[in-house]
């Protein structure tokens, strides 16, 4: 069984932060005749993608902004669902069609730290049109590695070390570490991991 993380690894999460942030400053310079990159600039300080999902940070802008409660949620659905399928890094997509043709199994592991947020998750999955290609998904609160797996016998795809130290305690010794150039994520301080390499072309070079 293959275990592959979501965000940042198969999905380009920083770029739909990016675009869903510009999209809802747009709006609100619009109906309120306000300067574009101020309200940008308010926005990117005020989002935190831990504990803010787009629905409820839209609906609080709406109130601050004094705009219709619903104002984002047609842009915020196109973008996630209609335009979801941009996000996905291309090599990821050329490496999940690789595993399908070799009959393996896929799940995707994708966490979240509040119940509020599975909902937009579930949305970005669906969005991203990955779907077929998996056999399963964990869309969860509970850390990854609380989860009960074949951490044993698994192969696990992530690009957090933390998700990846904690992984390895719970006995995963196949580990990756997808490390996109913008990824500004730590390298692991507890675990020197055993394989770390920049894209799912790069796969094929090492051995599991």
């Amino acid at each position: 069984m293959y275990y592959i993380d979501f965000d940042n690894t198969l999905y380009e999460t920083g770029k739909l932060t990016k675009d869903v942030l510009y999209d809802f400053s747009k709006i609100i310079s619009n109906s309120k005749n306000l300067d574009l990159n101020e309200v940008l600039e308010i926005l990117k300080n005020s989002f935190n993608s831990t504990v803010d999902n787009f629905e409820s940070f839209g609906c609080n802008l709406a109130t601050k902004y004094g705009l219709k409660e619903n104002i984002f949620k047609p842009h915020l659905r196109k973008i996630i669902l209609e335009n979801g399928k941009k996000y996905v890094f291309k090599d990821a997509i050329d490496f999940l069609e690789k595993l399908n043709k070799k009959k393996v199994e896929i799940c995707i592991l994708t966490y979240v730290a509040q119940k509020k947020n599975i909902e937009q998750q579930a949305l970005k999955l669906l969005g991203s049109g990955i779907l077929p290609y998996v056999t399963h998904v964990f869309n969860t609160t509970k850390y990854k590695f609380e989860l009960q797996l074949d951490y044993e016998n698994g192969i696990f795809i992530d690009d957090s070390p933390r998700d990846l130290e904690g992984l390895y305690k719970a006995g995963a010794r196949n580990l990756i570490r997808i490390k996109k150039p913008n990824n500004e994520k730590r390298t692991s301080k507890n675990l020197s991991l055993p394989i770390e390499i920049p894209t799912f072309e790069s796969f094929e070079e090492i051995e599991i």
